[in-house]
């Protein structure tokens, strides 16, 4: 697949930090590798000094994937957005695909992207769905499905993150446009999404998973972090200077933010994978 076909160059994304494991960054390395269209370069930034383990497998996959995969060396720990921010500094094409270090990319995930890239230069987003596992990738409990042409991603981003971050491509000349990523609390990602689309560029999701996402007993408890707060209020106000939202919708969105955050860890878990994310066994393919 995907050969005879001509595709924009693109590059990946990663970050990585001491906690990680460095079976689940082989795993993740292997799926980019393995992949029916490859991308030019991988830029990995080590988010502060990192683990033996881990730099053995990535000394093994710089050797496998040639010079094109870009070390980039934070001296400290500096959190996601600001390492994706000087990640992006090393990128050479104009196209940005994001993986995080512990899931799994499908086999064609970069192919069907182009696909629709080749269709509509004029994207500065695309993404797609997620498979959420636990302990192995046979194991799907659930998925989260985001709303796949423009205008259900413009209403969508009122309530929540239209966007699997792991799963996009990013034209970089618009995320540049935009202010590239900032350091924004846990919400990074939502704040870039949000800028993008005050900018009113094209966007889109694919309808099927992309990405088989690694889940944890702790997320549901991180996501009722109360440090999120300041940056969700923030977030909102800025949804509704932009107009994306209306004054009745920027305080019915800050009530259920804050019931969330109020909610039990079990009840969020039970919130996400009954309500929110739709469950495993209906679009695990």
């Amino acid at each position: 697949m995907g050969k005879g076909k001509s595709y924009p160059n693109f590059s990946v994304l990663m970050s990585v930090y001491k906690n990680e494991k460095a079976d689940y960054l082989n795993i993740a390395l292997n799926s980019i590798e393995n992949q029916t269209v490859k991308p030019s370069e991988i830029i990995l930034v080590e988010d502060g000094p990192i683990s033996n383990s881990l730099k053995k497998v990535i000394l093994k996959h710089k050797q496998n994937f040639g010079t094109g995969f870009k070390i980039i060396k934070s001296p400290e720990n500096i959190g996601l957005g600001a390492a994706l921010r000087l990640g992006t500094k090393y990128v050479s094409t104009n196209w940005i695909a994001r993986m995080d270090s512990d899931d799994y990319s499908v086999k064609n995930r970069f192919e069907l992207q182009l696909e629709l890239i080749a269709k509509n230069s004029q994207l500065a987003i695309i993404g797609g769905q997620v498979s959420e596992f636990s302990s192995n990738i046979s194991n799907i409990i659930g998925t989260r499905k985001v709303p796949t042409t423009s205008e259900s991603i413009y209403d969508f981003i009122k309530w929540r993150s239209p966007f699997n971050h792991p799963t996009v491509m990013i034209n970089k000349k618009k995320l540049l446009q935009v202010g590239g990523y900032v350091p924004y609390g846990k919400l990074e990602d939502y704040y870039l999404w949000a800028r993008i689309i005050s900018h009113n560029f094209e966007v889109a999701n694919l309808p099927m998973s992309l990405v088989y996402m690694r889940v944890d007993s702790g997320m549901y408890k991180r996501r009722g972090n109360y440090e999120n707060l300041k940056f969700i209020f923030k977030l909102r106000r800025y949804l509704y200077r932009n107009r994306i939202l209306n004054r009745n919708e920027e305080m019915l969105g800050d009530l259920i933010m804050l019931a969330n955050l109020m909610l039990p860890s079990w009840l969020r878990k039970i919130a996400y994978q009954h309500v929110l994310h739709k469950r495993g066994n209906e679009h695990a393919k």
